[in-house]
Parts: structure tokens; sequence; C-alpha cells
């Protein structure tokens, strides 16, 4: 009996989000929750931090530097912070439509369980200076599962090895739609938009969450399904 070591990755990281996701629906008896209370959602971070001062700093990141999706700032599909206090430099370019290097200790979130940090400037320079992280959330907070340059690994690959097809210098290897990266392609049949929309919902670590739509249950329902079948064991072949 064997079971493919892509098998196997894929099953153990889809785990992290799908275990928050049901984890959640569970405990609201499989209905919409509570709205995220207005404190939670509003933009966080504070006044700017000179770009001079942040290059030069160290980025120390612990499980504590990890926290509730919907207390960081949504752009677009995504979610952003700044671990140095430079929020305003982070926004700028985030949401600057000519794009830009991104100051050091942004942090740029799409799932709860998979975070970029902009490292101090050297720190990894074929990484564009960003390093990955893989999460595991609960209520207590975040462990970090996986961490690093270039060898950490998602469900869909090794993360550096995606973001590095982003072949527009200033989106600082940010994928977007239209630009260089492969889109997210869940197995299944599943919505990718719906699905991640989901589970940016379901992030265990904040205090409400936010009301699921019909359409997030069903996307979550086929990822689980999706899970088991990756779990169930594998007929052995013979040579």
């Amino acid at each position: 009996m064997r079971v493919s070591t892509k098998k196997v990755v894929l099953f153990s990281v889809l785990s992290l989000c799908i275990n928050a996701a049901f984890g959640s629906l569970a405990e609201a008896g499989g209905k919409p929750t509570a709205a995220v209370p207005a404190d939670i959602a509003a933009p966080q971070g504070g006044s700017a931090t000179p770009i001079a001062a942040t290059e030069t700093k160290k980025v120390d990141v612990t499980e504590a530097s990890f926290r509730c999706l919907h207390k960081m700032t949504k752009v677009r599909n995504m979610y952003v912070d700044n671990l140095l206090g430079d929020l305003e430099g982070t926004l700028a370019v985030a949401n600057s439509a000519d794009g830009g290097v991104y100051p050091v200790g942004s942090v740029v979130q799409l799932f709860p369980g998979e975070v970029m940090i902009k490292r101090e400037k050297g720190a990894h320079p074929t990484t564009n200076d960003w390093e990955f992280f893989v999460l595991e959330v609960s209520p207590e907070g975040s462990k970090i599962k996986q961490r690093g340059f270039e060898p950490v690994k998602n469900m869909f690959g090794f993360c550096a090895s995606c973001h590095k097809q982003e072949a527009v210098p200033k989106a600082d290897m940010i994928c977007s739609a239209g630009h260089s990266c492969m889109p997210i392609q869940f197995p299944g049949g599943i919505n990718t938009a719906v699905l991640t929309s989901a589970l940016q919902k379901t992030d265990k670590r904040c205090p409400s969450p936010e009301p699921l739509t019909a359409d997030e249950i069903a996307e979550l329902g086929k990822l689980k399904k999706v899970l088991e079948a990756q779990a169930a064991p594998q007929p052995a072949t013979h040579q």
C-alpha cells in the first residue's frame, strides 16, 4: 500500500486550511456566524516608519508576529500589514497601479495558513528578501510549520518558485491577475475565488468568524471531499 509523496504534501497542507474552516462551521452548527466586529475589521498599523529606518532594521519573526487576517488591511483579495509599523508604505505599493518594492517588514497574506514577509535588505536576494511561512492556526494563535526562503512548500508547490514567475519587476514577486504567475487552481472543480473567500472568513484566530455564504459552504464541502480522497489508502501496485 503506497501513497505518493505529492499526495501526502497536498493532504497535509490542505488539512491545515480545511480543519480550521470546518471547525468554525461545526461551532456554528453549519450556519453562518456573527459578522466581524467593526473594530476587528478596521485597518491596523498606525503611523509610518521612515523608509531609511526600516531598510536597516532587522525583522524578528516569531509565532506572535501573526494575527487574525481581519485585523490586517485588505487590498483586493489579499491582506497586508507591516511588522515594523510602516503600514502606510506597504499600502502605497499594494494599492499602486505602477507597483513598487514593498518596504521591509511588509506582510502579505492570502490564506490564514500561508504568509510572505519582507525581510531586511540583502536577507535573500533571489527571493527579493521575501521569507515564506506555512502556519497552523487555532483560537490560541499560530504555529509555524515551515519557514524559509527557497524550500518552503505549500499545496501548489514551492512558494518561491511560483512567485519567481512574476516577471513584472515592479510587482516585487507578488502574484496578481493578468501577471506572469500561474493562477491558483484547486483540484476537484473547486471555484478558487469562492473558496479563497471562505477560507479567509474562517480564520480561527479571529474572535468572531465572518458569515459564510451558501456558495462558500458548498466549495468548502468540495474541498473536504478532495481531502478525503487524498487520505484514502491507495491500492498497492505490483511490478
